[in-house]
């Protein structure tokens, strides 16, 4: 309801900021919302209310430069985060293999230096958005990818959750950038003077080299379908199974070398939500705490995290945790 009054009315100010406000309290209460769009949209929508005091053509000028820097930010950063094995060996093939399998039968026909060239082609598309004689080449070139990416997705119905974000991404870079001259990139990266413009360039500029550190969040660094994420597994002994509910039951699957059973939080949260885990050691470790609540002894239910590959070879360091360890 909000959203729709922000659409419909003349000075949606007030209601921005409840969006903003509500927004907030509910990624402090489940940081499984806080998705890499509602993170970007969340920015965008503020980046409004912080410039609607005034209609000065500096306020403007200021507010469109911030989206810029939004969009552009997340095309290097997505770009970058995409330069690993785990890219080209699992994400892209899961993408394009069915396609290729269905018509060349089961072979890898796309060798790993050319699929590099997708992440250096999205790394391309920001370094063109900000360059006023490339603006719009990188608006052609953003625009093909996500129609491509959404012909890609949709047949096989996979990923819906993302669909209307490429629509959106693509709508914002049409908006905001085709035939677009008034603004140089000096003018979006390095804002006139401190605000707005220039938390956003903290949060989606220069934050993100911090996720390479294990310092900042992946999802607010454009790692989404990057293949530079952690993942988790939950095991589960029959009896602590047993004693669980059955809106959890169903989400514990046996496992496949061992007579116990697995819990895998990404098909859980996509079961129950249609949007992936917030992939961050915590989010897993708070997780696997409360489902401690259904083992009597510490050794009927583990936590195995597989941190972020490495990047050249896909290697993976494993941390596992018991209920005792979780509890200290």
């Amino acid at each position: 309801m909000l959203l729709i009054l922000i659409a419909v009315v003349k000075r949606p100010f007030v209601f921005v900021v409840l969006f903003l406000i509500l927004s907030l309290f509910l990624v402090l209460t489940d940081q499984s919302r806080l998705q890499p769009w509602f993170y970007q949209y969340a920015f965008m929508l503020a980046a409004f209310a912080f410039y609607s005091g005034s209609r000065s053509e500096e306020n403007q000028h200021a507010l469109l430069n911030t989206c810029r820097l939004i969009i552009v930010s997340m095309y290097v950063w997505s770009g970058i985060q995409k330069l690993n094995v785990g890219f080209t060996d699992r994400i892209f093939t899961a993408l394009i293999n069915p396609y290729l399998n269905f018509v060349f039968g089961r072979v890898n026909l796309v060798p790993r230096p050319l699929i590099l060239l997708i992440p250096l082609l999205e790394v391309g598309i920001g370094i063109c958005l900000l360059v006023r004689k490339s603006r719009n080449i990188g608006v052609l070139m953003a625009v093909s990818m996500h129609l491509l990416i959404l012909l890609l997705l949709i047949p096989l119905k996979v990923n819906s959750v993302v669909w209307q974000w490429n629509l959106a991404m693509g709508s914002f870079v049409f908006i905001l950038f085709w035939k677009s001259e008034e603004s140089s990139a000096r003018e979006i990266l390095l804002p006139r003077k401190l605000g707005y413009q220039a938390l956003v360039l903290l949060l989606f500029g220069i934050m993100p080299l911090f996720n390479f550190l294990n310092l900042w969040d992946s999802y607010m660094s454009a790692a989404l379908y990057s293949g530079n994420l952690p993942v988790a597994v939950i095991h589960v002994s029959e009896p602590a199974r047993n004693r669980m509910p059955p809106n959890i039951q169903q989400h514990v699957q046996p496992s496949r070398t061992d007579d116990g059973f697995l819990i895998n939080p990404t098909q859980w949260s996509l079961a129950e939500l249609n949007v992936p885990d917030y992939r961050e050691r915590r989010i897993f470790m708070g997780l696997t705490r409360k489902l401690c609540g259904y083992a009597e002894t510490a050794g009927e239910l583990k936590l195995t995290i597989y941190e972020k590959p490495n990047r050249w070879n896909g290697t993976r360091n494993t941390r596992q945790y018991t209920c005792a360890d979780l509890q200290r």
